[in-house]
């Protein structure tokens, strides 16, 4: 009869008859620390990007500024420049402006102090020092100053940012 073909005494796989091998738990093992790796990796980069990363806390997110509101002191003054050989007047009409209502009610409040104490200090001036554009931004800072004096005087809220003129007219 014919003869059974040998079987090869080379064995390329040395574990395939000893039931499983270590090779691929290892294997396994790997895999799921590679995974557990990286889901740590990004959730922390996760947290990093939503609790620490600047700009995000809840703090800065509630710091609203409010809107800038204007009042009008009406109606303008009219005054007389100091000084002069000729007869010269200014009309100036002048804009407070705040953020707080609280300010405005203050402003409201002392108008007649606050009105004196202006027609005062620009008939102090004279035309010469109110013709320029350097001489305008001073007499606005005075302005100013003096509006915030008037209300630190009476305790009351003196925050107004800024004043302008929203008329002047000399001649």
């Amino acid at each position: 009869m014919a003869k059974k073909p040998e079987k090869s005494k080379l064995d390329l796989n040395p574990n395939a008859g000893k039931g499983g091998g270590k090779g691929g738990t290892l294997k396994l093992i790997l895999i799921v620390l590679l995974t557990f790796v990286v889901a740590a990796g990004v959730g922390g980069a996760a947290a990093w990007y939503f609790l620490v990363m600047p700009g995000s806390n809840a703090a800065e997110e509630e710091t609203v500024i409010p809107e800038a509101q204007y009042l009008p002191l009406d109606p303008p003054l009219v005054v007389n420049f100091s000084g002069s050989e000729r007869i010269r007047f200014a009309q100036v009409g002048i804009v407070v402006m705040a953020r707080n209502e609280d300010v405005f009610q203050a402003v409201e409040r002392h108008m007649p102090v606050i009105r004196n104490n202006l027609m005062l200090l620009l008939s102090q001036k004279t035309y010469d020092q109110l013709v320029t554009a350097e001489g305008k931004e001073i007499l606005r800072q005075e302005v100013l100053e003096e509006i915030r004096s008037v209300l630190e005087q009476r305790g009351a809220p003196a925050n107004v940012e800024a004043i302008y003129f929203n008329n002047l007219v000399m001649q």
